[in-house]
């Protein structure tokens, strides 16, 4: 497989301040109904990201290596091993971590996957470049709300709809202030 997609941009993409690496399998541009398949590393001992819902896709895991814990609805500390899967419907809340010694590595589907690829590289993006805490959020305020709105990715705690209405009237004062709502300048930087 290449090294960089038709785009030119890079398959693999790692997160520093998660230890995390996705490869593009299949991209959204690749895929003849927009779906993305990638192939994620997950370290031990990693709490992954936080508890989040997506507003536009579905997601589906399953683990190739090792053991990868999760949170689905009200479901606490599932364990996947190898070959076992679990779907996640748009708008339940999830999070995926690894609470062992060992990487676990799971096949990852987004359908449909473009907001997913664009929110991963974008969130990549500022983690490389030292803008994101240790959980992958950033730090600046006005990247997240871009980034929210563009992944279609919103965090626990406040009602979705409250969360996108801030995210759009917070993203207007971050476009106005110059900041890029797609991160382009972060999606090169990530190999």
């Amino acid at each position: 497989m290449d090294e960089r997609d038709g785009r030119g941009l890079p398959r693999t993409i790692a997160n520093p301040d998660m230890g995390m690496s996705t490869t593009f399998l299949v991209t959204a541009e690749e895929s003849e109904d927009g779906h993305v398949e990638s192939r994620v590393t997950i370290p031990g001992h990693e709490p992954g990201p936080p508890r989040h819902r997506h507003t536009d896709f579905t997601e589906t895991f399953t683990v190739v290596e090792g053991r990868l814990h999760m949170d689905l609805g009200d479901q606490r500390g599932l364990v996947l091993g190898p070959g076992e899967s679990v779907h996640v419907p748009i708008g339940v809340v999830h999070r995926y971590f690894n609470a062992g010694d060992e990487q676990a590595i799971f096949d990852f589907r987004a359908d449909p996957g473009h907001r997913y690829e664009q929110g991963i590289r974008a969130a990549t993006g500022l983690s490389n470049a030292g803008r994101t805490n240790a959980r992958g959020v950033p730090r600046n305020p006005l990247e997240m709300a871009l980034l929210f709105e563009l992944a279609g990715t919103y965090p626990t705690g406040v009602p979705v709809r409250v969360q996108q209405a801030l995210a759009r009237c917070v993203g207007c004062v971050a476009r106005w202030r110059g900041y890029d709502p797609t991160f382009e300048a972060y999606l090169g930087r990530q190999a």
